[in-house]
């Protein structure tokens, strides 16, 4: 039963990225069991909202939604746009916690005991600055990437200083999350959105990065029992690492795919809808709370060797290419290096 001691931290992440968009398929459901139009509108009108880039704009959105709701007289909308409005209230109104001391620790205590192992290794690799940690895999979760990145003491304390890169809409949009990123942050880490113009002024300033490098794409091909990366397609970063001179550096995490089960079928259609940002996933975990991860999952996260980028200010397609298949490679040593380590001695790592 080791893995109580760690419910309370896996079930906080959790509970808050699934809060805002169970809330809004919720409503959604509910206005098409009504056969109502609004079912058409839920997510398309937060979207809008949240895009606005102050929080005068966001408030006389919603106020007008509001408005709209209460003039049909359809007592559904008009609860529909209140409880978003209370719930969303910190995005609403740009709303930020300050910073807890205290909430890394808090996080850290008995996080690793809620899967059957949980261990990071090969962190005498890893680089004080100018470095972008490359998280793979994705699964449903990024539970490697949270657990022995985000909430791992050890490996913060080897940057000078470090930024977690996510999505947009989960760092700015999902109100109860944005709150865990606030309360996240401090003087020598942060969680930030994913998008090109954060990178380059991190980049700039020479802090290290991290991120789950394959993002929704690696999340749409994992499936249990087998290791797959998102690489072929990734040539963004790497432009911005020589553009900077920056060290890229794979971080692998062994049994990410045995936190959940993994649906499968129409592989390529679900990759399609990735290209517009929509996760195509379905998963399942823990048989009583399936949000959850399998408390048998036993996790191996390894920091392999970094590749150090050359600064080219204006890289052509052809050295973007050279250095992804460098970094690619990187990747493949650092699998080979320690599937045995892993209780994986026969495994092959798929990239996509």
């Amino acid at each position: 039963m080791a893995w109580v001691n760690g419910l309370k931290s896996t079930a906080i992440v959790i509970g808050c990225w699934l809060s805002g968009p169970v809330l809004l398929a919720v409503w959604t459901g509910i206005f098409m069991l009504r056969m109502d139009w609004m079912s058409f509108l839920v997510v398309p009108a937060y979207l809008m909202m949240f895009k606005l880039p102050d929080w005068k704009l966001r408030s006389s959105f919603w106020l007008a939604v509001g408005l709209l709701t209460a003039a049909s007289r359809d007592p559904w909308r008009w609860a529909f746009s209140i409880s978003v409005a209370i719930f969303a209230s910190p995005v609403i109104l740009d709303f930020r916690l300050r910073s807890w001391p205290g909430f890394l620790p808090f996080m850290e205590a008995g996080f690793k005991d809620f899967t059957a192992r949980c261990e990071l290794k090969g962190l005498d690799k890893a680089q004080q600055e100018g470095t972008v940690y490359a998280f793979h895999p994705h699964g449903a979760i990024s539970f490697g990437f949270t657990v022995n990145g985000l909430f791992d003491s050890q490996f913060l304390g080897k940057s000078k200083k470090i930024t977690f890169l996510i999505d947009d809409f989960l760092r700015n949009g999902n109100p109860i999350f944005r709150l865990l990123c606030d309360a996240y942050e401090a003087e020598t880490r942060q969680i930030a959105s994913a998008e090109k113009s954060t990178v380059h002024r991190l980049m700039a300033e020479g802090s290290n990065v991290a991120l789950v490098l394959g993002g929704f794409e690696e999340a749409t091909v994992c499936e249990t029992g087998k290791d797959r990366a998102v690489v072929k397609s990734r040539k963004g970063i790497v432009k911005y690492c020589l553009q900077h001179g920056y060290k890229l550096q794979p971080v692998y995490s062994f049994g990410e795919d045995e936190t959940y089960h993994f649906a499968q079928g129409l592989l390529d259609f679900r990759l399609w809808l990735n290209r517009f940002k929509i996760p195509a996933v379905a998963f399942f975990g823990n048989p009583i709370l399936p949000w959850l991860p399998r408390s048998q999952a036993r996790i191996l996260t390894v920091v392999g060797e970094a590749i150090q980028c050359p600064k080219i200010p204006n890289p052509t397609p052809d050295e973007v290419d050279y250095w992804l298949q460098s970094y690619a490679k990187a990747l493949q040593a650092t699998f080979n290096e320690w599937k045995a380590e892993a209780g994986r001695p026969h495994a092959e790592l798929e990239v996509f």
